[in-house]
């Protein structure tokens, strides 16, 4: 089915999509709004405020919701389902950046920079989106201070996280793959008498476009790990054999 362009960001945010907090849908836009991390510092009643201002998209899988090089007037919060972060190659090679879910803010370095957006998000499945203007974000720290250290702290976390995007798109791709994974082991490794099983967090084809190459790639790359000991490959996750050699080939780690 052919892909249909969803309002920008800016004609959202115009107010023809707005839902009350009092409405059925109220609440869940309320509720993906106080989990948002850029905000954590704000009061309920802050929170409220953008509710009541913020303005619904809702869209189906395969929409892009903002395109790269459009003005970043407008920023949203997924309220429900998945957004992918990405850039498009000349080549027509997708590399991925972040996906976003519930909660987290999507656009939002661009938007509060007043530039232009530097992805193209598109809605990795049905998808709601809460959009908001970047003055509504600078009226809450105007009025509740507190709430910048939360919004530098976050901008600061997504600048060192594209650094490493940056930094490890210059590893070959068994590198990329043994980062990803070890990054991935510290966070939601589980020990069991077979190994670290580490779930991989998205589909196989996901994650090739994270780490900026193609399924088949990934799937050789995965195989001579596997054919290292380093690691045993399962459907949606793996067993780390050596988390040793898994830190040394993603990270530079030593244990000498």
């Amino acid at each position: 089915m052919p892909m249909t362009r969803p309002p920008v960001a800016a004609d959202v945010h115009a107010g023809r999509n707005a839902v009350p907090v009092s409405t059925p849908r109220g609440p869940e836009v309320l509720a993906a709004l106080r989990s948002c991390r850029l905000w954590r510092a704000a009061s309920d009643e802050a929170v409220a405020r953008l509710a009541a201002v913020a303005n619904v998209q809702d869209a189906d899988r395969g929409t892009v919701l903002v395109r790269e090089g459009e003005p970043a007037k407008s920023f949203g919060v997924v309220v429900y389902g998945r957004a992918k972060v990405y850039h498009l190659g000349a080549d027509g090679r997708v590399l991925t950046f972040e996906t976003a879910g519930t909660g987290d803010p999507i656009a939002a370095v661009a938007s509060l920079a007043g530039t232009r957006y530097p992805a193209t998000i598109e809605a990795a499945t049905d998808i709601t989106v809460a959009w908001l203007a970047r003055d509504d974000i600078f009226t809450v720290i105007e009025s509740e201070p507190e709430v910048a250290r939360s919004v530098i702290t976050d901008l600061a976390a997504r600048v060192v996280n594209m650094t490493a995007v940056a930094t490890s798109l210059s590893m070959d791709v068994p590198a990329r793959v043994a980062a990803y994974l070890f990054q991935r082991s510290l966070a939601v490794g589980h020990a069991t008498p077979e190994g670290l099983v580490v779930e991989l967090g998205m589909t196989k084809a996901e994650l090739a476009s994270s780490l900026g190459t193609v399924p088949e790639t990934l799937s050789r790359a995965l195989a001579r790990l596997r054919d290292d000991g380093v690691l045993e490959v399962r459907s949606r996750d793996v067993v780390v054999k050596d988390v040793g050699a898994l830190a040394r080939l993603g990270s530079g780690y030593s244990e000498d």
